[in-house]
């Protein structure tokens, strides 16, 4: 093995930048890409002015909420300054939380709470001002069923004393607690995990999965050129067989990527804050493998590196189609379950350690070490 190690890397000494900008690129590609992302879903939100007029907690309550929401972003400006900036485009619409609008809220008035401002070129206000309009029926609804709620008490038992205050914070509470109604705007949503009020566009890990394919299947080229290569009748006269040799390169190179999957996760973790757990580190071991023995498989159909170069490109844009590991699949799989266990990506993606694939790769090579059988495209 150590000879092995040593041969090959006096041929990466040849060839290292190459070799280091496809053990680089799942990283890399992955984290600009959602870095752009992200930085268009800043750029391309709404922008819309709020003023206010009083300061009560209800009247902030409901500021928060709007600024609460992923796809608005808000400017708090006065009334003149408002109006300015619709004229000048620069909003495209505004709302004024009118003086008295808690005090209204209490009394079950819904009339004139909000004004609105917008121009010929407002695309937005009506679904904003939708939203807006759900925000304070919440709160005309909390009043109404405080007032609903005190009425009763009172009328079983006089002495118990329910202040407005506590009821209404009940309900806030009660309504974080259950989230009877929640909407994601993802284009993966996998796991358990902790639901933000944020539009999430990639999942970091399907985007690394696929480009981590495609580097795979570009580094595996080496089968092709050893086996185009002289040194094949060779091993006529070394101890180990031309398959000995390469399965240990494999081994070399699948440790070596193994390395680098290592450090896209540190660099995952401390750019985008994706959690490392041990479901993570073992899910990650089990694609490599996965990955690896499959490019060697594939790799080991081909005598003509371009052609073997097509087909890779061609399979992985085929499996960031169908995989959900990029685009939505959920719609396809519900009505065709076994989809889900036809995708070889799809236990990492759920970080799972088992893969029936990652068996079917491994009896293959088992094969194809003890019969010698050749089969070429």
């Amino acid at each position: 093995m150590k000879s092995i190690f040593e041969t090959r890397l006096i041929q990466w000494k040849k060839q290292w930048v190459s070799l280091l900008f496809w053990l680089m690129m799942p990283v890399i590609a992955t984290l600009l890409m959602i870095n752009m992302t992200s930085m268009f879903q800043e750029d391309s939100k709404i922008p819309v002015g709020i003023v206010m007029e009083e300061n009560t907690p209800m009247a902030l309550n409901l500021l928060e909420s709007v600024k609460a929401s992923p796809l608005i972003r808000v400017y708090e400006r006065t009334e003149f300054e408002v109006q300015k900036m619709i004229e000048s485009h620069e909003l495209d619409s505004a709302f004024v939380i009118e003086a008295g609008y808690e005090q209204q809220i209490m009394q079950g008035e819904r009339n004139r709470l909000i004004t609105g401002y917008k121009s010929d070129l407002s695309f937005a206000y009506t679904p904003v001002s939708e939203m807006l309009i759900s925000y304070v029926q919440q709160d005309t609804g909390r009043a109404k069923a405080a007032y609903t709620i005190i009425g009763l008490a009172e009328n079983i038992d006089a002495s118990t004393s329910v202040s407005l205050d506590e009821i209404m914070k009940k309900t806030r509470e009660v309504q974080a607690q259950e989230n009877l109604i929640r909407t994601d705007f993802s284009f993966n949503n996998h796991g358990d995990t902790d639901h933000k009020e944020e539009l999430t566009i990639w999942n970091t890990w399907g985007v690394w999965v696929i480009f981590s394919i495609l580097s795979t299947l570009f580094l595996s080229d080496w089968i092709i050129k050893e086996k185009n290569s002289g040194i094949v009748p060779r091993f006529a006269f070394i101890r180990f067989s031309f398959k000995s040799y390469l399965l240990q390169n494999l081994i070399v190179y699948s440790i070596t990527l193994l390395l680098f999957d290592s450090a896209a996760a540190f660099a995952f973790h401390h750019f985008l804050d994706e959690p490392v757990s041990l479901k993570l580190v073992g899910a990650m071991i089990t694609f490599r493998i996965l990955c690896s023995t499959g490019a060697f498989l594939l790799a080991l159909l081909f005598k003509n590196t371009y052609f073997y170069y097509s087909v890779s490109f061609a399979f992985v844009l085929l499996l960031a189609i169908t995989s959900g590991a990029i685009l939505p699949v959920e719609g396809l799989t519900n009505q065709f379950p076994w989809l889900v266990y036809m995708n070889p990506i799809h236990p990492f993606l759920q970080q799972e350690i088992w893969n029936p694939w990652l068996i079917i790769f491994m009896l293959l090579i088992i094969i194809w070490f003890a019969k010698g059988e050749k089969i070429n495209a």
